[in-house]
């Protein structure tokens, strides 16, 4: 059906009478009778009482009101992003999920950098963890994966890693924790306090380590909002196993984060599928991630670019 048919329609339901809608529409009032009766005919029901001049809508026309304004907006939204797709052929378009500390960290000085050096390019980001992310990468939703993995991983067949650093993982304890004034501590050192859990993955990670040195972390809560975990630690909540990535860069008053003797190690890479790894764009946002963690860490205590290797 001719969408122009709803647009009178919504014209007369608007204004309330034919004559009043003929003047906005700039038709004659014969016209917008026909096309009215015209609707009426498709839909095989009537859609309006007439009484003089006036109109007034049956349960029909008030159920078509609502559908064909419904319509008619997504209708719009399709012409306006046809019209848009139209006009850049030339563009280049990346879609990249990434997990929350790298998007904090990393991720906007890329896309800075990228869009800086092409103005051809526009790019999505999307907030996703491995596992999700990976999903949104095979449907093909995204082009490219902020991930990271362990050293006993199996990498994914069908797509390729492109390393960008190796991180450490650090203690996070509040200023007045017995543990606060230690540089280096053993983790089964927090045996006995509370724990604020990560991601999925992460919280997997923090089980396995901690079995293998002798105890099972009573975790209270999880998240994986670096900010979030931040106020948790800091209010005595319980202590957290994070990435350096989390912290490094990032002020945090009311929380050290202290190194683990024998730590965890993980490696923080730009995933993309094995067909499209010499893609122009994707080597350019590695280039891009990399240089962020070069100038991140760059602008680093000692401390902390101790605990942050930059692939080479």
């Amino acid at each position: 059906m001719d969408t122009k048919l709803l647009e009178v329609f919504l014209a007369v339901v608007h204004t309330g009478s034919i004559s009043a809608a003929a003047r906005r529409l700039n038709f004659s009032q014969p016209t917008v009778s026909q096309q009215m009766k015209a609707l009426e005919r498709i839909m095989e029901v009537e859609l309006f009482t007439r009484e003089g001049g006036r109109i007034e809508l049956t349960a029909a026309g008030r159920a078509l009101q609502g559908y064909a304004e419904t319509t008619l907006s997504s209708w719009r939204f399709v012409c306006e992003q046809v019209r848009e797709a139209g006009g850049r052929d030339d563009l280049v378009e990346l879609s990249l999920a990434s997990f929350p500390s790298a998007s904090a960290a990393l991720v906007p000085e890329a896309i800075a950098a990228l869009l800086a050096a092409d103005d051809r390019l526009r790019v999505k980001v999307l907030d996703a963890e491995p596992p999700a992310s990976y999903d949104l990468l095979r449907s093909g939703q995204v082009n490219a994966i902020m991930s990271f993995s362990y050293p006993e991983d199996e990498p994914t067949r069908g797509q390729t890693e492109l390393p960008i650093l190796d991180e450490e993982f650090v203690l996070l304890v509040s200023e007045d924790h017995p543990l606060a004034g230690q540089g280096v501590v053993d983790l089964e050192d927090a045996a006995d306090s509370n724990w604020v859990g990560g991601c999925p993955k992460c919280r997997q990670e923090l089980l396995t380590v901690c079995r293998e040195r002798g105890f099972v972390p009573e975790i209270l809560c999880s998240t994986d909002d670096p900010t979030l975990t931040r106020v948790m630690v800091t209010k005595g909540i319980g202590v957290a196993m994070r990435p350096a990535l989390s912290v490094v860069g990032q002020p945090a008053p009311g929380m050290v984060p202290l190194s683990i003797a024998h730590g965890t190690r993980r490696q923080v890479s730009v995933v993309v599928p094995d067909a499209d790894a010499d893609k122009p764009e994707i080597l350019a946002l590695h280039a891009a991630l990399r240089t962020a963690a070069r100038e991140l860490v760059a602008q680093s205590t000692p401390a902390q670019q101790a605990r942050i290797h930059v692939e080479d």
